[in-house]
């Protein structure tokens, strides 16, 4: 009995330790990587089922933030990291690394019903300054336009402020959604409003238009004819090593690249 006792003990003190020491990966960031980074996950822990995860999808600058802080072992972010950004990771003494594992399409979206089906890069300039105001000056049925556009912490914003908006300022009435999920969701129920989203959340509720002639597509995304496309990263302070590493790895390679076609996106190799 007392053999048995002893045991028992000796076996629950090693469950302890092996789940004081199972790896936890921490992972902070935008919204946009965030559906895929919850595949590319699920598959790597069905393989390791030793590794943790800890997943906060808040924002790209989200994500900046915790390299710097050192609060995430990966930021998840849907743009390039600012210099600003860099200055501040080198003054932590970190040297941050990019990691491109994916392109994008930024997508303005409208209802199914609305018989627009094309645009250009300044007519979205001249609706988000309210310069165009009703959808019949841009081939519409009459109607005024509800703009939608994303909390300005957002790295899809960013990539939008700047390809679109040319770093001008927006209208200041233009609705904010926080995620792409959202955005989708709300111009699903809004035969005026127009938004937009990266080309893994279109869906049938909702309408993506052409622009500047150019359909968005994993096609015009890889061979960079689209105007709207984008690198979706992963950044770790410093060249990642462990389990961190070892997931990296998983994502580049040809599992984890797949993965990233099944959820919409575009495949960097």
């Amino acid at each position: 009995m007392k053999k048995l006792l002893i045991a028992f003990v000796t076996l629950a003190v090693l469950s302890v330790s092996a789940l004081s020491f199972a790896a936890e990966i921490r992972v902070k960031g935008s919204t946009t990587v965030d559906p895929a980074m919850k595949k590319l996950v699920a598959a790597y822990q069905t393989a390791n089922p030793g590794v943790n995860f800890s997943i906060s999808a808040t924002g790209s600058g989200d994500g900046a933030k915790a390299i710097i802080n050192k609060t995430a072992d990966i930021g998840m972010m849907s743009r390039d990291m600012k210099p600003a950004e860099i200055e501040k990771c080198k003054a932590n003494g970190i040297e941050p690394m990019q990691f491109v594992i994916a392109l994008d399409c930024l997508v303005p979206i409208v209802h199914p019903s609305n018989p627009v089906s094309k645009i250009t890069t300044a007519q979205l300039k001249d609706m988000y300054q309210d310069k165009i105001r009703n959808w019949k000056d841009v081939g519409g049925n009459d109607g005024m336009i509800a703009l939608f556009s994303r909390e300005t912490n957002s790295g899809t914003y960013e990539v939008w402020h700047g390809k679109v908006m040319k770093k001008e300022d927006e209208f200041d009435m233009v609705s904010r959604m926080p995620s792409n999920a959202a955005m989708a969701a709300k111009i699903a129920g809004n035969k005026k409003g127009i938004g937009y989203v990266g080309l893994g959340f279109l869906n049938p509720k909702i309408k993506a238009l052409t622009v500047n002639g150019v359909v968005p597509s994993v096609e015009t995304g890889k061979d960079g004819s689209y105007p709207l496309s984008r690198s979706l990263n992963l950044y770790t302070g410093g060249k990642p090593s462990g389990e961190t590493a070892k997931f990296i790895d998983f994502v580049m390679s040809p599992a984890g690249q797949k993965i990233i076609a099944e959820v919409g996106f575009v495949p960097v190799k």
